[in-house]
């Protein structure tokens, strides 16, 4: 008897703890339709400069971990927009907007985003945190038109980064 009276009281604690359990577990991450692709990244080295380096180009919607250069190698196409650390990393790929619309560039930690037509900084629309369930610290939004772009990202600090650019339905 003293045994079903423990199994009694430990299947009642069990089942006094499951709700406070539940709680503290992790929701299942629902990423927008845009960024569904985030989980399946692939590495991608970013350029520090243009002169006689191919410069990476990113499809819209494709996950990247994007390896960076030491600031000190970087040739901003635009003037950093955020003062850099003595140990910042950064770097520059190309995107193609295929359609005029508002895109979303989601990073995977903190640095800063600047996109470029030509030397020709663009202003940000929409500045958000991203969905920390995912590992996405930051998304940007950017009105653009159908055309090529420069992603420049900098003030890094780690030696690469993930990052996503998606066209917002």
């Amino acid at each position: 008897m003293r045994v079903i009276g423990a199994m009694a009281a430990t299947m009642l604690a069990i089942g006094m703890a499951l709700p406070a359990i539940a709680q503290t577990m992790p929701e299942r991450c629902a990423l927008p339709h845009e960024l569904a692709g985030w989980s399946q990244r692939h590495a991608v080295a970013a350029a520090g400069h243009f002169g006689g380096n191919p410069v990476p180009l990113l499809s819209v919607g494709e996950a990247v971990d994007l390896a960076l250069v030491p600031l000190d190698r970087l040739a901003p196409v635009v003037p950093l927009g955020k003062a850099p650390g003595p140990d910042d990393k950064g770097g520059l790929v190309t995107f193609r907007a295929a359609l005029s619309g508002t895109y979303r560039i989601a990073l995977g930690g903190h640095g800063w985003i600047d996109v470029a037509k030509g030397q020709t900084p663009l202003a940000s629309i929409a500045h958000s945190p991203g969905p920390q369930c995912a590992g996405i610290a930051k998304t940007v939004d950017f009105q653009l038109a159908a055309g090529t772009y420069i992603l420049q990202i900098s003030a890094v600090e780690g030696d690469s980064i993930p990052v996503m650019i998606a066209r917002l339905p």
